[in-house]
């Protein structure tokens, strides 16, 4: 049987030899590749600054946290994440979005997500703000992107922080500029099956100075060696040893140099790697055009001014009873599907145990949790193994349905197994 993966490594010989040459060195944790990277992707995004961490759910952790902390500097009317405080945030995310809020001691507030693009809800942002709400964390879900104008003019209006969650979408544009760039810090994961790797791996970004020298200090034990100013804040406490030297509280989230210079070599390889994600897509798109004609299957539409950098091919099926059967079916032909990250995240058990605030309906959270699926897009896919994903759907549409002519928009009878 033709096996399809959810993901297919993307590294290679340069990965591994640049692995090889780090742990020669003897010298393996964050050190000099690790600040080169940065710096490589700061210069890649059009960020002022970028923080390396282990994984993308610390740089979430990390980017609230920083909100949270006695030390962040407050512009533009900004207000502390305080105990109690509010960040709006879409039904339709991965947990370790909401988690790291929940943890500084925040409420999420979850608003709707589009099921034709996958993103939040722009109205139910708006409707959503209230006297306790400091921040919206807009998630660019599976590399698509949430329109960031509509959310940057209610942030401003409110004096909300921005923190946008990329960690789906590395190298994801929105009116020609990354996603993760437009608010007040962004983050970013590579983990294995996202656009690049570093086997484990996240960063934020951010143009302020100042936040960026907090993530730093946050991000290492809260001491003051990777602080840009590190000589000045030295100079005011004589008495201390500089080596050890505590300025704030902080984690311990410090990356490898392995990890590094991993995602050294895979930014080179990131554009193509993307455009191949690309190339899969709209070849699965053009094959199921008569599906969604007959409105059997919708297709995920990219957002206005966006080019994607698609981390997955998702559709949404015409009901649930229709997405478990095709996700059955796709199984069966070796093709490995997920449901659309945590589909209405409201509705995970956890949520009975974690504070929160739902302002409206979440319909269409819902429609994605219970109708939507979807299957990997690796650069590393053949035109033989895109094809035959194409086969494979059009094959269980073929066996279900009496009238397999689908070719017309009129056709819109609702599913019936055979």
């Amino acid at each position: 049987m033709t096996r399809i993966p959810l993901m297919v490594s993307t590294f290679g010989q340069e990965e591994i030899d640049a692995a090889v040459d780090v742990l020669r060195s003897s010298f393996v944790t964050m050190g000099a590749k690790c600040l080169e990277f940065e710096d490589s992707f700061a210069a890649y995004v059009g960020a002022r600054h970028a923080v390396f961490v282990n994984s993308g759910s610390s740089a979430n952790l990390l980017a609230f946290f920083a909100l949270a902390n006695p030390a962040i500097s407050l512009r533009n009317g900004h207000r502390k994440l305080e105990r109690g405080a509010e960040v709006i945030v879409p039904a339709v995310t991965w947990s370790t979005t909401i988690w790291p809020i929940v943890q500084a001691g925040g409420i999420p507030v979850l608003v709707d997500s589009d099921p034709q693009t996958l993103q939040m809800d722009l109205d139910s942002v708006k409707k959503a703000i209230g006297p306790n709400t400091v921040g919206i964390c807009p998630v660019h879900v599976l590399g698509n992107a949430v329109p960031m104008e509509p959310i940057l003019r209610l942030a401003a209006e409110n004096g909300l922080w921005v923190v946008e969650d990329a960690c789906e979408a590395v190298g994801t544009r929105h009116r020609g500029k990354q996603v993760g760039t437009f608010g007040n810090m962004g983050t970013y994961s590579f983990f294995m099956s996202h656009q690049i790797t570093t086997i484990e791996g996240g960063m934020v970004v951010t143009d302020d100075d100042d936040h960026a020298d907090l993530l730093r200090c946050l991000r290492a034990h809260g001491w003051s060696r990777n602080l840009r100013n590190r000589k000045a804040i030295e100079a005011r406490h004589p008495t201390i040893d500089s080596r050890f030297l505590f300025v704030n509280t902080g984690f311990n989230l410090r990356p490898t140099e392995v990890s590094a210079v991993f995602g050294l070599q895979q930014l080179k390889k990131l554009d193509a790697f993307n455009r191949r994600r690309v190339e899969s897509c709209n070849a699965w798109n053009a094959a199921f055009e008569p599906l969604f004609m007959a409105g059997l299957l919708t297709p995920i539409h990219a957002t206005q001014y966006t080019q994607p950098a698609w981390f997955s091919h998702a559709v949404v099926c015409q009901s649930k009873q229709m997405c478990e059967a095709l996700q059955a079916h796709l199984e069966g032909c070796g093709i490995e599907t997920r449901p659309i990250i945590c589909g209405n995240i409201a509705r995970q058990p956890a949520f009975e145990h974690i504070v929160h605030r739902i302002p409206g309906p979440l319909t269409g959270a819902d429609r994605i949790m219970d109708c939507g699926l979807y299957w990997g897009s690796s650069p590393r896919m053949t035109d033989a193994d895109i094809d035959y994903v194409s086969q494979s759907v059009q094959k269980f549409f073929a066996n279900q349905f009496r009238d397999s002519s689908l070719s017309s928009s009129s056709k819109r009878t609702m599913w019936q197994p055979v």
